[in-house]
């Protein structure tokens, strides 16, 4: 029900490897992670972290976003450990597909790909193209099983439609306590037809941990940017937090983060939540989540109090003048 995401790694590769352990050793036997993140560096520390235990975990990649070619619309541009700018582009043409997964299981050291997931839709290339790409891989022993992340419900449905009879095993998708949008319209479906959620973001990118309620600063990193950190929204979300979040985790003796957890692990419809962690510490604590059964009336005071919590999804309006800069200049050199 736990999976332990490999996105946010810190700069401390040992460090990395060690909470890796530690969800292990708590119990958590899944890992998610991208070509994406670290560029590479995420899928290379997951190998040496899972060396000894390949046979007992499972292993969820992506395809679909590369920083190595320039064709594709620009999804945003980061820099790197190194300094070096990277731009980033949505690109699932079959033949990039195969490239990606290729790459991957050098990375990882893997024959083969437990759950291989299309990573954002590439409104360029035709879903059935894209799907066919991987039912095939599917069919050469290269991958076991399809997933997609950050589609719509038309093109969970049109994906489900275009893997020739391998089927869709997963959406993955942005759910918390604090952002419930998928309740009206994936989930139901999801459920209806089998099909495997995994949510990322359960703790709203780290919010819900409660971690900035003594007044501690947002986190130094990308988050700074996101809507979740807007003063307004920090600000709703520590209300709720203090209002109903932290008086059940006093009664249970636990941390905020894994009262949220708990929560959303038992949603209906909801497979599993994928949690990242920098420490051992942290890892273990969203492991204990799935062991956390919040009691009828726990669930129905976090809910009343969270129904009235309402997020802005804009970002800053400095946020939002980065990104248009950022498109119109991907336009001009384009």
């Amino acid at each position: 029900a736990v999976v332990h995401g490999c996105m946010g790694f810190a700069d401390d590769d040992a460090q990395a490897i060690r909470a890796i352990h530690a969800a292990f050793e708590a119990g958590i036997t899944s890992f998610d992670t991208a070509p994406l993140y670290g560029f590479g560096r995420s899928e290379t520390l997951l190998a040496r972290a899972i060396a000894d235990r390949r046979q007992r975990v499972q292993i969820l990649t992506k395809v679909g976003l590369r920083w190595d070619s320039d064709h594709g619309q620009v999804l945003f541009q980061a820099t790197d450990r190194d300094g070096v700018r990277r731009v980033v582009r949505r690109d699932s043409r079959p033949g990039s597909i195969a490239r990606e997964v290729e790459d991957s299981l050098q990375r990882l050291g893997l024959d083969v790909i437990d759950l291989l997931q299309v990573h954002h839709r590439d409104a360029d290339t035709p879903l059935g193209d894209v799907m066919g790409a991987l039912a095939d891989l599917v069919r050469e022993g290269k991958v076991r099983a399809v997933g997609v992340s950050n589609f719509s419900l038309a093109d969970c449905r049109q994906a489900a439609a275009g893997l020739d009879g391998v089927g869709l095993a997963s959406v993955q998708l942005e759910y918390n306590i604090a952002r419930r949008l998928a309740e009206t319209d994936i989930l139901p479906w999801a459920a209806a037809e089998g099909v495997a959620v995994l949510a990322y973001s359960p703790l709203a990118q780290g919010v819900l941990a409660g971690r900035q309620l003594g007044g501690q600063p947002p986190p130094p990193d990308w988050r700074r940017g996101t809507p979740y950190f807007t003063a307004p929204n920090l600000r709703a979300i520590h209300a709720a937090l203090e209002d109903s979040v932290v008086p059940i985790a006093r009664e249970l003796g636990v941390n905020p983060a894994t009262v949220c957890l708990a929560w959303l692990l038992g949603r209906p419809g909801l497979t599993a939540a994928i949690t990242g962690a920098s420490t051992p510490m942290q890892a273990q604590a969203n492991a204990a989540a799935a062991d956390i059964e919040l009691t009828a009336e726990q669930r129905a005071r976090l809910e009343a109090r969270w129904g009235r919590v309402e997020l802005s999804s804009s970002p800053p309006p400095a946020r939002r003048l980065l990104v248009k800069l950022q498109s119109l200049l991907s336009r001009l050199r384009g």
